[in-house]
Parts: structure tokens; C-alpha cells; sequence
């Protein structure tokens, strides 16, 4: 499949915050209900914002007076905070969770989005693969080379990072291309791990508890090939960049489906600072894919005042979007550029057009059409939802 580059335009965000673990992720039992997280971002605000979950009157009720107290504290330590999460759609999502997996339910067009995710994944990397990682010899057996080495050699060696996986729509469906065995031939997304993150406790175990039902990717929970991870982006690059060898620690490629208009802009985040943090977690000539919505008056017609619309019409709930926190493709361009100038030890340390060597940048527009499905289409990038791709310089 051909993808049409456009310029486009630049502005996103998103972050993990941390959460004080209102559920016990083993149990699954309720300590306070825990609130939904930019995971589910990503699976509700899907292109087009078309289908999301229908709140369940039952959670609904339940969550007004569990989520309360939590909110309170975390809208209260925001100022201390640097997280991009935002409360607000936290609380949201996390009315959304039971429908998640519904295969008739409101999100069943968002698992039909999955096929396009995976075309447009491999597309990037027709154009180019991340390089391999730099061999290095055993200490112990200088004969010898490291598996990092070994996965090198091999066909199928990205490493990738899904921020705000939700209740693991794409993360579960990436994991099913990971092959079992190394010797296998490559598969179009060239996938040999993923991690995936969310902020919400209560989305990380329905994504866990989901998977665990197919063998296969059951079977790379167990080995560490797949693995789920209640945390936030924030701290997640914390923990990289304190390692011994933080480099070793960096992802190929690193998603972001439907998060960036749903990342909290504030004192202490925005979405050019969540950019920077994905890409200080991207390797050199690794890609960062993601997709998002357009703030224009088309998008407001159609992701928000139909998509929103009461039912028969509508096809998400009330208040999934706020258009405002849409993404213009050249904001999002101009955001991703300064991003990489940052990213390197958190400081340009690449002036100007240096830092951008070897930088690629791509986008096009996809829209949903019943009956059809998604669909790329070229040039609609200002209509609405759109998929857009940077590769970071080597």
C-alpha cells in the first residue's frame, strides 16, 4: 500500500501520570475505583472518534463516589507534577473500561482499525529500518557475541513501545506478530518484543486478563516477549536514562494511537514535552507513529457534534473529545522537530537544522466508512483523523 507524504502540521501531547494503585492489578478486586488513563486515549479517541464505549451504568455509579477521592488528591498535586495525564480523562475512560473487548459493543470499529495501524506500520519500514544494534563481544567468552547481537541477525529484532495501550487493542494485536521462534521468517511489523503502558490499573488488568485467553500471546506474557506495564511515560524515561546502558534500553518503535488529544496541557506538561520524552525513548533511525485528530471546523462537525450525538446518531459518549486539545498537522510536525532537538541528554545539543539530519517525516489522512471501513485517503489529513510518522536521524 503507498501512503502520500504530506507536510504536516505539529502540536501533541500526552503523559503518564502516576497513580496511587487504587486496585490490586493481581486481584482485580477494587480498593477505590481506579480511574481510566490516556491508554484508553488511544483506544477511544480513535480517527474519526467514531465508536467508543458506552458507560455502564453500573460503573458509572460506582466510580462517581470511588474516584472521587483519588481525583481530588491528584488534581491536587498537580502543580507538583510533571505528568501529561489529565484527571479529567482518566476519570472518563475509566467508565469505558467493561467494553473494551465487546465484539459488538461501541469500540467494535476500533479493533477494525487494527489492520490499517499494521499497513501503515510496515510502510515506514519500507522505507527504512531502524539499524541494527551494535554488536558486542561476551565478557565472559570473547568468542561469543551478546543476544542483543543475536536479535540483531535476525529478521524479526524491533523492539517496540506502546504509550497509552488502554485495554490493549493494538498491543494485543502487534503481540500476535511476534514470532515464536527466532529463526522465523519477518513479518511485516518485524516485531520481536513489545511493552506496552498505561497509567490506569484498571485498563493494564483487562488489557493482562485479555490476553492471558490466547495461547500464543499468553505465551509471550510468560517469556517477557509482550508485557504490560501500570506506569507512566514519565517514569518510564526516568528509569531508562538512570541505567547503566540506557541506550541498550531504547525502543525501535514507539506508538502512540489516539493519545496526543487527550495529553494534559498544564504548568508542568504539554504536549511538545510529551513528544520529547517519546523520542528520548526512540533509537536513532527508529520511528515514532501515531494518530490523532485535526482541529478544524470539519472535525468539529464530525468527531464532535455527531460522533457525540445522543443515540441513534451518536457513536461515542458525551465529552470523549475536547476540540481544543485537536492536533493540526503542521503543529504536530513543528512540535516533533523541536522535540528532537531536545531530546538528546534533554538539551539541543544538535543546534538547528543539525538535529533534523536524516529526520522523515510523514502523514495522511484516513477516514471511516460504514459498510467499507478505514480507509487511507491521501490529502484529508484537515478533514479530520490522521495516521503521521517521524524517523528519528541516525
Amino acid at each position: 500500500m503507498t501512503y502520500k507524504n504530506h507536510s504536516c502540521d505539529s502540536r501533541p501531547s500526552f503523559a503518564a501520570t502516576k497513580l496511587t494503585h487504587q486496585v490490586d492489578i493481581d486481584t482485580g478486586q477494587p480498593i477505590a475505583l481506579a480511574i481510566a488513563s490516556s491508554s484508553g486515549l488511544k483506544t477511544h479517541n480513535q480517527h474519526i472518534s467514531p465508536f467508543f464505549f458506552l458507560t455502564m451504568n453500573s460503573l458509572r455509579t460506582t466510580s462517581t463516589r470511588a474516584v472521587g477521592p483519588l481525583l481530588r488528591g491528584l488534581s491536587a498535586s498537580r502543580s507538583h507534577s510533571t505528568s501529561s495525564v489529565s484527571a479529567n480523562e482518566l476519570s472518563h475512560f475509566s467508565g469505558l473500561a467493561s467494553s473494551w473487548w465487546d465484539p459488538v459493543g461501541p469500540s467494535r470499529i476500533l479493533h477494525l482499525m487494527n489492520p490499517l495501524r499494521h499497513d501503515f506500520i510496515a510502510s515506514c519500514l519500507a522505507e527504512s529500518l531502524p539499524q541494527p544494534r551494535t554488536p558486542t563481544l561476551n565478557s565472559q567468552n570473547p568468542d561469543t557475541i551478546t543476544t542483543t547481537t543475536a536479535a540483531a541477525a535476525a529478521a524479526n529484532n524491533l523492539r517496540y513501545l506502546d504509550v497509552g495501550c488502554g485495554g490493549g487493542i493494538f498491543a494485543e494485536s502487534l503481540a500476535r506478530t511476534i514470532p515464536s521462534t527466532p529463526s522465523a521468517p519477518a513479518t511485516h511489523t518485524r516485531a520481536a518484543s513489545i511493552t506496552a503502558l498505561d497509567p490506569s490499573p484498571t485498563l493494564i488488568k483487562i488489557a493482562r486478563d485479555h490476553a492471558r485467553l490466547d495461547p500464543t500471546v499468553d505465551a509471550h506474557l510468560r517469556t517477557g516477549r509482550f508485557s504490560y506495564q501500570n506506569r507512566t511515560l514519565e517514569d518510564l524515561v526516568a528509569q531508562v536514562h538512570a541505567a547503566d546502558a540506557p541506550a541498550e534500553q531504547t525502543f525501535d518503535i514507539v506508538t502512540l494511537f489516539e493519545v496526543l488529544e487527550h495529553v494534559d496541557s498544564s504548568a508542568g506538561s504539554s504536549p511538545l514535552t510529551f513528544l520529547t520524552d517519546c523520542l528520548r525513548l526512540l533509537r536513532p533511525g527508529g520511528w515514532l507513529i501515531g494518530s490523532t485528530i485535526a482541529r478544524t471546523f470539519p472535525s468539529f462537525l464530525v468527531n464532535q457534534v455527531i460522533a457525540e450525538a445522543p443515540w441513534p446518531i451518536g457513536v461515542v459518549p458525551r465529552g470523549t473529545h475536547e476540540w481544543s486539545k485537536f492536533v493540526n498537522p503542521d503543529e504536530l510536525e513543528g512540535w516533533v522537530q523541536e522535540g528532537l532537538m531536545r531530546a538528546r541528554d534533554g538539551a539541543a545539543v544538535r543546534a538547528g537544522s543539525e538535529a533534523l539530519r536524516d529526520m522523515r517525516w510523514k502523514c495522511t489522512g484516513v477516514m471511516y466508512f460504514p459498510g467499507l471501513g478505514w480507509k487511507l485517503v491521501p490529502g484529508s489529513e484537515s478533514w479530520g483523523n490522521y495516521f503521521w510518522a517521524v524517523r528519528k536521524g541516525v
